[in-house]
């Protein structure tokens, strides 16, 4: 997982650098959040120079073996734009299907001015024998403003499944999950404008 992390950062900023990350720090002025219907509370943040991000758990969930997780990251020094930040993730997630066959499906869309844009895609842990873990993920990139300043957002939500429940996962709730998750994400708003630096 925290691989994973780190691989969205680079891609997602074009650059190599580290984050500092000890106990889970509001860096962005949100501590909890609902989405889905569903409360979630601060587990895990970093930042560097430029970025910011945060990770929030519903009660009982951790970064390590969550069932769902919900990001917001922010990026106050950006290299791309919304629609750029999908293509990278497209090309990240195209190479990943190609090398480590981990990246099942994936698909974008963007707001009717183009300047929200959406990727929602499935990847997999273990072997295609036995998975271990099957990850719905959904993100959604927008400009913000922060401090006067054009800030690149990610709002990001994960599910996961676990085990003996991939298969009912996959058979009987993605496609509801996908529906409900994308609708949800879209009507999503949080106020990221008081970034403690």
């Amino acid at each position: 997982m925290r691989k994973m992390r780190v691989l969205l950062l680079s891609m997602l900023v074009l650059a190599t650098s580290t984050l500092s990350a000890q106990k889970a720090e509001d860096y962005l002025g949100v501590n909890r959040l609902k989405f889905n219907g569903e409360e979630y509370q601060l587990g895990w943040s970093a930042r560097n120079s430029r970025m910011y991000m945060q990770e929030f758990f519903p009660a009982n969930q951790n970064p390590e073996t969550y069932t769902d997780m919900f990001t917001i990251s922010v990026d106050v020094a950006p290299q791309m734009t919304p629609q750029l930040a999908v293509q990278a993730k497209e090309a990240e997630l195209s190479q990943r299907k190609e090398k480590k066959k981990d990246v099942w499906n994936w698909a974008t869309c963007s707001s009717p001015d183009g300047t929200e844009w959406i990727i929602d895609f499935i990847c997999c842990s273990g072997s295609q024998d036995s998975l271990e873990i099957v990850e719905f993920d959904v993100h959604r990139y927008r400009m913000i403003d922060v401090d006067g300043h054009p800030a690149l957002q990610l709002l990001f939500y994960s599910h996961r499944a676990y085990g003996d429940d991939i298969m009912p996962f996959m058979k009987e709730e993605l496609a509801d999950l996908r529906k409900k998750s994308l609708n949800a994400l879209i009507e999503f708003k949080v106020d990221c404008k008081a970034i403690q630096k």
